[in-house]
């Protein structure tokens, strides 16, 4: 019995919710929907609205919204509307509330303003119907003023004013210069008596080209378009005017063109100026003459200089198979063998230095050019171009060379005269940006003066004019077994071998005779590394020190030539014995 009674409590408990869900919250929302219009001036539905008009003394302005939802002016001339401040409006007129009924039934219409109103809107809606609002006066208490509905007696008070709807034939006109996606244009041509401008996109890939032919910077353009395409009319001039001479528009100063990837073409016409409003113009396909502000045309004032791309090469490190670096005094070809394996072929075969390759090739992505000095070479050898004293190229793995030479430097010294391949405008680069891309065979070159795994090396001897001091591993424990057995300091053999494989020389001289001044022909000390008992490998044996830079004297048994080696690199190695006792 007590189950049956839940049951019933349930099935109560859900038809109470159904009734509320369908029928009391519908209602709810009507009245409050109901309540909601009540409180407004000009009960309506933006949405629902066909055509409005603002009607004065002075002239009628109507739109129109067709099926798709654009609204257009009919009224007092044909052109397109701008749909944000109509919908801005809409709103504003929609969102309107009375703040009070002043009369019910008002006799005197003329004490409000409202016999003759100077000021009407007019709104049709889809199905046809019509309602007109009538503003008057503004109420003594200020910030409020009267108005009516047509066909209603009553006078209502709303907080409002006329100038929020009392809106020039300029606000509800589409003020758009041009209608077109940036990204879809793939040429921009200006035409000016003295600097013309030609760019032309190829894929992905912007180009200067006509007097001037050189790459240009993508996003200059870009964003030179997005300027366009947001600029909009200042003011409308004449719609039909009789002589284009009047503003300068027979013989233009300036005149716009572009087109997009459908062949679709937009033009201007910039002419002269009116005082400080502005300058007359004219729009492809259109008779209307309308002002454009300054900023707009100082828009249309960019160069070819503008748009040349500063970077100074474009190229993905992983498609570079070669460096060449030309200089008066050496020249360097890098050749990449592996992914992160390069070898120098020139000026000796050696290994490269992979940090430093790496290195040189972000620091070229990253470099700018500092200023475009001619866009047209007419003389090549006025910046010493014509024999230039340094270039530098990189070979890409599709066998394309990206070649940049320079030439003469400024007065100055801190600008080098420069040019790429293929183009004929002349830059200039600084000094500091030369340093970083002409990179010498030494700091190029690996300077490491080992290399070897550590795991291998079973045996360290250092060697002294008073001492020898001979270290052996046993599995992973290094022990002192001359000039006596001990135990040493826990890390002392590793830190050996990692001083002895990141050793890296200062320079190197290749040559028979070492001065004497290196003494290396009775070392300070030799460091010498062993496989096994009878596997020495390698040895390192050095000299005097140069106390003026710092650097060692020293030689690898059976290389020929001599190393630099900065003191930081051998200060670790242990001398006495004292150095090898643990604490």
């Amino acid at each position: 019995m007590k189950f049956k009674g839940t049951a019933g409590m349930m099935v109560v408990f859900i038809g109470l919710g159904f009734y509320y869900f369908l029928v009391d919250l519908p209602a709810e929302k009507k009245k409050n929907l109901e309540k909601e219009m009540a409180g407004k001036v000009l009960p309506l539905n933006k949405d629902n609205i066909s055509e409005f008009s603002i009607i004065n003394k002075d002239q009628t302005t109507t739109l129109q919204q067709d099926t798709i939802g654009a609204w257009s002016l009919t009224q007092p001339l044909k052109a397109n509307g701008d749909i944000p401040q109509i919908e801005s409006f809409l709103t504003t007129l929609e969102s309107l509330e009375k703040s009070r009924v002043v009369e019910s039934n008002a006799k005197n219409l003329s004490q409000y303003g409202l016999q003759s109103p100077s000021f009407k809107i007019r709104v049709k809606f889809i199905k046809g119907k019509e309602k007109t609002l009538l503003l008057g006066n503004d109420s003594p208490m200020g910030g409020t003023i009267y108005l009516k509905l047509e066909n209603n007696p009553a006078v209502l008070l709303a907080a409002t004013s006329k100038t929020d709807f009392d809106k020039p034939l300029y606000y509800f006109r589409d003020k758009t210069i041009f209608n077109f996606s940036s990204g879809s244009i793939n040429r921009v041509q200006i035409k000016t008596s003295e600097h013309p401008l030609n760019l032309i996109r190829e894929k992905e890939h912007w180009q200067v080209s006509g007097e001037v032919t050189a790459k240009a910077d993508k996003d200059a353009v870009l964003a030179f378009l997005r300027a366009l395409q947001f600029s909009r009319i200042k003011e409308f001039e004449s719609e039909r005017p009789e002589s284009l001479s009047t503003y300068g528009l027979d013989k233009p100063e300036i005149t716009l063109q572009l087109e997009d990837e459908d062949k679709n073409s937009f033009s201007i016409k910039i002419g002269g100026k009116k005082n400080s409003s502005g300058y007359y113009a004219m729009k492809k396909g259109s008779p209307g003459v309308f002002l454009i502000d300054t900023k707009f045309r100082d828009t249309l004032e960019k160069r070819n200089a503008d748009f040349l791309l500063k970077t100074l090469m474009e190229f993905e490190e992983k498609n570079v198979a070669e460096i060449n670096i030309q200089t008066k005094n050496e020249t360097i070809n890098a050749v990449r063998i592996q992914k992160d394996d390069w070898q120098i072929k020139k000026p000796k075969a050696v290994a490269a230095d992979m940090a430093t390759i790496k290195s040189l090739l972000f620091d070229l992505k990253e470099a700018k050019l500092t200023e475009f000095i001619k866009l047209s070479q007419d003389s090549a050898d006025s910046f010493g171009l014509d024999k230039p004293k340094h270039s530098f190229s990189l070979k890409m793995v599709d066998g394309k060379l990206k070649t940049i030479i320079l030439g003469n430097t400024t007065l100055d010294g801190k600008l080098f005269f420069g040019k790429r391949t293929g183009e004929s405008t002349v830059f200039s680069v600084s000094q500091e940006t030369k340093q970083k891309i002409f990179r010498s065979f030494h700091e190029l070159r690996n300077k490491k003066l080992f290399k070897f795994k550590t795991d291998d090396v079973s045996k360290i001897i250092i060697e002294t004019q008073k001492n020898l001091f001979e270290l052996q591993k046993s599995g992973t424990t290094w022990s002192l077994l001359k000039p006596k057995k001990m135990k040493v300091k826990e890390f002392l053999g590793k830190d050996v071998l990692w001083a002895m494989n990141g050793m890296e020389f200062e320079s190197f001289i290749e040559e028979d005779m070492v001065p004497e001044e290196a003494e290396l022909t009775s070392p300070s000390f030799k460091i010498s590394l062993w496989t096994n008992p009878s596997g020495k490998f390698a040895e390192l044996q050095v000299g005097n020190i140069d106390k003026k830079d710092q650097q060692f004297y020293a030689q690898i048994e059976g290389q020929k030539g001599y190393y630099r080696i900065k003191k930081k690199y051998l200060d670790s190695f242990p001398l006495s014995l004292d150095e090898f006792k643990t604490q």
